[in-house]
This record gives C-alpha cells, sequence and structure tokens, in this order.
C-alpha cells in the first residue's frame, strides 16, 4: 500500500522512525511528512535511511510549485491509500478540525478527506489531552468520520515525558504495526457483523479448582483481525489465558469484546448476539463437561475416586438449530485424529458451512504439542459437508482462507 507519515512536534516524534521501518519492512512505499514543531525532535535523513521513498518539509509545498510547476499536496492526496499521522500533537489536532491548511500535512489531510483513510495517534501531557478544547476537536474530527473516514487511535495511560502519569501516550509501535491491517475506519453500524468465540472456558469444581484446556485464542484473535480488514463489525466473546495481543484489538473501530470465563457464560452471551450477527465464527475451545460444583474448597479426605458432572450446553448446536437464512456459521472441531468419519460425524450432527478440524495435542502426555498456541497447525476443512482443504496453515493464511470460502 501507499501509505503517508504524518510526523508533529512532540517528543515521542523518535518513535515515528521505527513505525516508519515497520511498515517499509511490511512492504509498503512509505512517504513521510515533517511539520515545523517534528524538524526540532527528528532528522529527515533517518526516515530516508530506513527505507522511505521521499521525506517533505512543512513547506516542501512551495518549493515543488516552483520547480516543478505541480501541486504536492494534491499529487499527495491522490496518492495516498492511506495516512496515518504518528504522533499528532494538539496543535496538529486543533488544525485539522479547523480545516485549516497552513503547510504540508494539514493541506493534503484536507484535499484528501475523500481518498483515503486517515488514523490520527494523540500525543501530549494530559492536562492537554483532556482539556475541553482539545476534546471537542477531537469530537469534531470524530463526527466528520461518516464523510471521511477518521479514525482518532485511543491514547495510552502511564508515565509521561514530563514524568506526569495519566492519558496521553502514544500507543506502542508494537501494538499498531501488530494490527495495522485490521484498522479500518470505514466500519460502521450498517457494516455486516461477525461474532468470534476464542480462548478457552473453564469448568469450575469447587472455588479453587477447575478443568480447562491449553487453548490459547490465537485462531480467533488471526480471524478477528482479517475479519477487521475486511471491513466487518467484530464482536469477539473471549475466554480465559488467550493471548495477550487481544487487548491490542479493544481500541479498534468497529470491536467489541466480551470477556467470558465458563461455557455457561459463553452461552449467555452467544443468546444475547443470535438474532445481530451475519457470520458465526466458532473458534473457541468450550468445555463439554458440567461439573456439580462445591460450595467450598473440597478437602483430600472427601475427594472419591470420580466427579458428578453433566454434558454442559453444546453452543454450536444451539447457534446452528437456530440460525436464520442470511446467517453464516462456521465451525471448529479440535481433534487428536482428523479422519474423515470423524469430521463427517460432527458436520452431520451440526452442519455449518465450514467446519474446520484442528490437529491438536496438549503435549502433556509424553506426546508433542500440536495447535495449541503455536501459529500454525494441520487442518482439514469440510465445505458443506465435502472435504475441501486438508494440510498444514498458518494461522493468519487460515484466516483468509475461511473468508475466501465465505464470499465464494
Amino acid at each position: 500500500m501507499k501509505i503517508l507519515v504524518g510526523v508533529c512536534g512532540s517528543v515521542s516524534a523518535y518513535k515515528s522512525i521505527e513505525f516508519v521501518r515497520g511498515l517499509v519492512k511490511k512492504g509498503h512505499e512509505v512517504k513521510v511528512i515533517l511539520t515545523g514543531g517534528a524538524i526540532k525532535f527528528v532528522q529527515a535523513d533517518l526516515y530516508t535511511y530506513l527505507g522511505a521513498a521521499e521525506v517533505y518539509s512543512a513547506q516542501s509545498d512551495f518549493s515543488a510549485s516552483v520547480e516543478t510547476k505541480s501541486v504536492l499536496h494534491i499529487e499527495l492526496a491522490k496518492w495516498a491509500d492511506l495516512l496515518h499521522i504518528y504522533p499528532a500533537s494538539a496543535n496538529t489536532i486543533a488544525n485539522l478540525a479547523m480545516g485549516k491548511a497552513d503547510d504540508l500535512l494539514s493541506s493534503i489531510f484536507l484535499a484528501g478527506w475523500d481518498k483515503f483513510q486517515t488514523v490520527i495517534y494523540p500525543a501530549m501531557n494530559t492536562s492537554m489531552w483532556t482539556n475541553p478544547i482539545t476534546q471537542e476537536n477531537i469530537d469534531l474530527l470524530e463526527r466528520l468520520n461518516k464523510q471521511s473516514n477518521i479514525f482518532i487511535y485511543p491514547p495510552a495511560s502511564g508515565e509521561l515525558a514530563c514524568g506526569d502519569v495519566g492519558a496521553g501516550k502514544i500507543p506502542a509501535v508494537e501494538e499498531v504495526l501488530a494490527n495495522f491491517d485490521a484498522i479500518n475506519p470505514s466500519i460502521n453500524e450498517s457494516s455486516k457483523h461477525v461474532v468470534i468465540t476464542a480462548g478457552a472456558t473453564v469448568a469450575p469444581i469447587d472455588p479453587v479448582r477447575f478443568v480447562t484446556n491449553p487453548s490459547s485464542g490465537k485462531t480467533g484473535y488471526e480471524i478477528a483481525k482479517e475479519s477487521l480488514r475486511l471491513g466487518y463489525k467484530t464482536t469477539i466473546l473471549l475466554g480465559q489465558n488467550s493471548c495477550p495481543e487481544f487487548k491490542y484489538l479493544r481500541s479498534l473501530p468497529g470491536t467489541k469484546i466480551i470477556s467470558v470465563r465458563t461455557t455457561d457464560e459463553m452461552y449467555e452471551a452467544v443468546l444475547g448476539l443470535e438474532n445481530q450477527f451475519d457470520t458465526y465464527i466458532s473458534t473457541a475451545a468450550i468445555s463439554d463437561l458440567k461439573f456439580k460444583t462445591a460450595e467450598s474448597k473440597l478437602k483430600k479426605e472427601a475427594l472419591s475416586s470420580s466427579l458428578e458432572f453433566e454434558k454442559a450446553q453444546d453452543i454450536l448446536a444451539h447457534v446452528v438449530a437456530n440460525k436464520s437464512a442470511h446467517q453464516t456459521i462456521i465451525g471448529f472441531a479440535a481433534e487428536t485424529d482428523l479422519s474423515k468419519d470423524i469430521l463427517e460425524s460432527k458436520y452431520n450432527r451440526k452442519p455449518t458451512k465450514l467446519l474446520v478440524g484442528t490437529h491438536v495435542n496438549s503435549g502433556l502426555c509424553k506426546t508433542e504439542r500440536k495447535g495449541f498456541g503455536n501459529n500454525e497447525a494441520n487442518y482439514t476443512i469440510l465445505n458443506d459437508g465435502e472435504i475441501a482443504f486438508t494440510g498444514e496453515l498458518s494461522k493468519i493464511e487460515l484466516a483468509k482462507e475461511i473468508f475466501k470460502r465465505i464470499k465464494a
């Protein structure tokens, strides 16, 4: 993609160097615009050394017009697919909100409102961030999102450069890069809605002990990112012990995360959404068991050779049985044996558009760990009951494969 990175006058401007480097490594073509304040913190040559195609100053517009008879801010507005302002100072945010065009960055923003998506990363002292004037400017830019695809990436909280503690920190480079493709300001209330279950549920035995599984939720995480990239509203029903990267998704447009612990909690969350989604993707490793839970910790002397349990609610079966004609259901089956008979039996009991069989092993029984927590796994995919794919995929590749088949 063709990406413009605007850099404003902020002590966090140095982080934009690593940001640009990361975008170049991802294969994007990057051009950098430095404001007058930014050049007091960073040097233009640094971006060039790290792969930026061009670096412009605040007044480059004027020299370009004289030398080439071109209008640089119009050319760049037409060239770009995305504009990321990282970091964005309070001054620049105010200028953008007022429609000022007194330097190259603000002129590009004004000229490109209907051509590219803009992501703004505020960075400033907490008092400046919480000032009603700044918040009014932020509100105005967010209201403009209905016409011009603007997203304000919420600042983080923590210790600031001045020593104060509070909101106003620019999001970490690794956080932004990890979810870069999932930042999609075009998602709105009319966008199609995807619900994804992810992670593991737990089955309590008593107030101390429980039974669960090693699902990390990585599959659900990659599917959620792909869903957002494609422009779908995405609700994630997130179980326990899930990978920490989910926290990066919370701030993104179109994203809602609901945390659950037990199978009953997952079931209640699904019931609350069953008439609202277009696609339901059941990646979570949901406990099949439900124990008769003791009110206090079971003592060793009171433990018998067996525990009383019953089958837990089969959530996927409920969703399949109650789906509407427009809804698409994707099921997952975590199995140590991906034989055709096993998967066909599951499909016949719960016929879904896709059934994704995943070869798994916890690795706790003197065997090799497979599937759980890994970045890749062996899959067998049934499409309308017929085997459509068998083999190894990364979880990123699996996410793309699923949506490709849904759209087909």
